[in-house]
């Protein structure tokens, strides 16, 4: 932590000499975020007179360090190096080893509750093309939703439910404007209020009670209400036996009704033929479905399929983009992401970090935001030369200039081969002007 500090200079004078001591030491008894750390500067540093692959070798070696001890960062950047080849041998099923674990968990989170949704803004966009609600927006809302419009209501209760569109996730809060919405019978906010009962989210759990909500909304036809419904009978409560039919039926309307849940439940009971007789093609068919309306645990679900050619063909390489996908949707990288926006226009250098790490382990907008920090002149992080002459200020900034872009230099290019527009046009104008490397 104290490494972190002096890196960044955050509270105290950036030292990166001292901050990199103090990660070796705390490397060398185990310390995995030390390893990770390390694996960081020794692959995005760039110095002079420097062996490149020395660097690159020691960054390797870091991160498989960390990784080995489970770090879900050094797990993501390994089978990212080695999708790619990055220092490592190209290699698809060790990619897939180092995705695999950290990919179940995420999915098993996504299945037990609901995340924070964090949305995945670029720096390089002006504030006017980012959608975002601003604050006097998200007041009038409130402001409609409470004078007794069920719709607003319902959609503020959502929104506060999945901390999405500048609406952070408050239970609480969710619960109020999904009850002002469900005195009135709204399907969406019945169902939803079904949900938090259901997964005890800033309420006691009560399955009961959740079953009851679920009924209300599946009578209006709605989808989550069916789903709900389906995963009543499936699991069983006090006052309902379970019933693996029923169960069936209703994800099945959930299903045709557009809900993702409803898919994926639908894709897993033909996946184990629990309440209908077993099929793998349909199986994969809604797991595809759900996928595509961007449910996390369906895309795990398929990639361990494509991964052993269970009802599709076996491609490792579809595999692994999808397990890719399912990390970069975890805690560990979504909490990462609110601290960095949060921290890129009042201390840059630590939102520089931030995206580093995120960077590191492959996540495509991260590299395109370190890259705009460092591009723009607002980060000048891992910068460790001095000017010799006292009187030589400019010719420092040059130094640093040079040394920032060469930085977001690697990660345009990385971002680039991801498929990022926006990184090729500005690796253009590097080429054009001469900058970088």
């Amino acid at each position: 932590a104290i490494g972190e500090l002096l890196l960044v200079g955050a509270g105290v004078p950036r030292n990166m000499t001292e901050a990199i001591t103090l990660f070796e030491e705390a490397a060398t008894v185990g310390d995995a975020d030390a390893q990770y750390n390390l694996g960081i500067l020794y692959g995005a540093t760039h110095l002079e007179d420097a062996d490149i692959r020395k660097r690159e070798a020691l960054a390797v070696l870091h991160l498989y360090a960390a990784s080995t001890a489970g770090h879900p960062g050094a797990l993501m950047a390994m089978g990212y190096r080695h999708i790619h080849g990055y220092g490592v041998p190209q290699a698809c099923t060790t990619a897939a080893l180092n995705y695999i674990d950290v990919a179940k968990q995420i999915a098993g989170v996504y299945s037990e509750g609901m995340p924070q949704a964090v949305e995945l803004i670029r720096l390089n966009l002006h504030q006017k093309d980012r959608k975002v609600l601003s604050s006097s927006e998200m007041n009038l809302f409130i402001q409609i939703a409470t004078s007794g419009d069920t719709n607003v209501a319902a959609a503020i209760g959502k929104r506060y439910l999945l901390g999405i569109e500048g609406f952070k996730q408050d239970y609480p809060k969710a619960k109020h404007y999904l009850e002002l919405a469900a005195s009135r019978s709204h399907p969406g906010a019945l169902a939803l209020l079904g949900y938090m009962y259901c997964l005890g989210l800033g309420t006691a759990q009560n399955l009961d009670m959740a079953y009851s909500y679920f009924v209300s909304a599946a009578a209006q036809n709605d989808p989550l209400g069916h789903n709900g419904l389906g995963f009543i009978y499936f699991k069983g409560t006090g006052m309902q036996a379970r019933n693996l039919r029923m169960a069936f039926k209703h994800f099945n309307e959930s299903a045709f009704g557009g809900s993702s849940d409803g898919m994926f439940n639908l894709a897993s009971m033909y996946l184990t033929g629990t309440g209908t007789d077993q099929s793998f093609q349909k199986a994969v068919l809604y797991y595809t479905q759900a996928l595509d309306r961007g449910h996390t645990p369906a895309a795990y679900s398929l990639a361990v399929m494509h991964l052993n050619g269970i009802g599709t063909v076996r491609d490792c390489d579809i595999a692994v983009n999808l397990l890719k996908k399912v990390c970069e949707r975890g805690e560990w990288v979504s909490w990462k992401l609110v601290e960095a926006y949060e921290f890129s226009e009042k201390q840059p250098d630590k939102a520089a970090f931030l995206f580093l790490k995120l960077a590191e382990a492959g996540h495509e907008v991260a590299q395109m935001n370190a890259a705009h920090l460092f591009d723009s002149g607002q980060s000048s992080l891992l910068f460790a030369g001095e000017s010799a002459d006292p009187g030589g200020e400019a010719h420092d900034s040059d130094r640093i200039r040079h040394h920032s872009r060469t930085l977001a230099q690697r990660f345009y290019e990385l971002s680039a081969e991801q498929g990022s527009a926006s990184s090729e046009l500005r690796l253009g104008d590097y080429s054009y002007y001469g900058w970088g490397l």
